[in-house]
């Protein structure tokens, strides 16, 4: 052995050494959290000695602010939509009231006026507005309130004009479903998570199909606080891929990737910060399902909570502060002669629990 080999070898395992040194650096950290956490600590550590919810609060706050910087401006979309919303819920009620949304029906009008004049709203929110708004001004024809009769006349000044058909209200039992549960059943046991795909592309308007059935899931108060950024060239589904981790293995033969982002701007209250979580997840759903039934694979790709890749991720695709990403889908044709994970689920009897409270 020569006088540097050490020196050398040493050189040569900087690399490993720095990745053991990172790995028992984060194993002592988690049997730290777990000590503090076993004898009640728990919370003052995440509180004063971690920044781990510190990208989530500031998201919030940014949403929470840039919300009502658009509502000074009179150009605040979510709370137009969540207002039409309650007041499409109002007369939907049985028996129906001839006096209700007082409190707010006089803002909404001016809202949507000022929305129709800076023309910022898109023609279906115009036909669902114009469709509530008829509906509640002929219901509550009879009321003597002062503030339902002033919007009515403020209301009457305007015209909401769309080519969209009617968007109000629909009688139940209207609109019958076209899938059995059979059928249905048999297409959410048959699709699998598939990783390999063909080289080839799917057509725009095989993803918009399925995407226009995305966001029919349900969101609440109609906010649809999300969307959809798809990449579908190889060469840039790949690279953004590769910032969520957990797809190493598979990297390489992505075709497509959907990015659901959600938008906390869409919010005026910190209690619903986990919306963008949920509804940006139900449409994902939808849209898996939509592809499926045209003959495209898909695979949910989980997006773990990291301050490096989030950085990263909001400088490659352009995020605002107030924006944070829910999960990636990747899809395409699935390869002919691939497998993919059967992955059975829990038993029914396992994740259902039918419950009563006790009567005495």
């Amino acid at each position: 052995m020569g006088p540097h080999t050490n020196e050398k070898r040493c050189r040569m395992n900087a690399p490993a050494l720095l990745r053991q040194a990172r790995f028992a650096a984060r194993r002592v950290g988690y049997w730290m959290r777990v000590e503090r956490y076993r004898f009640g600590q728990g919370p003052f550590i995440y509180r004063f000695g971690s920044a781990a919810f510190d990208r989530e609060n500031s998201a919030v706050f940014e949403g929470i602010k840039e919300h009502h910087r658009r509502t000074r401006a009179s150009h605040e979309v979510f709370e137009v939509r969540r207002r039409i919303h309650m007041l499409e819920k109002g007369f939907t009620m049985t028996p129906r009231r001839t006096t209700y949304a007082t409190d707010y029906i006089g803002e909404l009008v001016d809202r949507v006026a000022h929305a129709t004049a800076e023309n910022f709203l898109d023609l279906q929110t115009v036909a669902w507005a114009r469709d509530v708004l008829d509906g509640y001004f002929e219901a509550t024809s009879l009321t003597d309130s002062a503030s339902i009769i002033a919007a009515r006349a403020r209301y009457s000044e305007f015209k909401l004009e769309s080519d969209h058909g009617y968007s109000g209200p629909l009688a139940i039992g209207m609109i019958s479903p076209q899938a059995t549960y059979e059928s249905f059943e048999s297409l959410a046991h048959s699709r699998r998570s598939v990783r390999w795909y063909e080289p080839r592309r799917v057509e725009r308007d095989v993803i918009d199909r399925a995407l226009h059935v995305a966001v029919e899931a349900p969101s609440a108060c109609n906010r649809v606080p999300y969307r959809f950024e798809v990449f579908d060239d190889p060469e840039d589904a790949r690279r953004v891929a590769a910032l969520a981790g957990g797809t190493a293995g598979y990297l390489h033969n992505l075709q497509h990737v959907a990015v659901v982002v959600g938008d906390l701007s869409a919010f005026q209250a910190e209690r619903d910060r986990h919306l963008i979580y949920i509804d940006g997840s139900l449409a994902a759903m939808s849209f898996i399902f939509g592809l499926e039934t045209q003959g495209v694979g898909s695979c949910c790709i989980n997006w773990p909570d990291y301050a490096e890749s989030e950085h990263k991720m909001r400088a490659l695709i352009g995020l605002e502060r107030y924006e944070r990403v829910v999960m990636l889908v990747a899809f395409g044709y699935a390869q002919e002669g691939s497998l993919a994970p059967q992955s059975p689920k829990r038993a029914l009897s396992s994740v259902r629990h039918y419950r009563a409270f006790d009567r005495d």
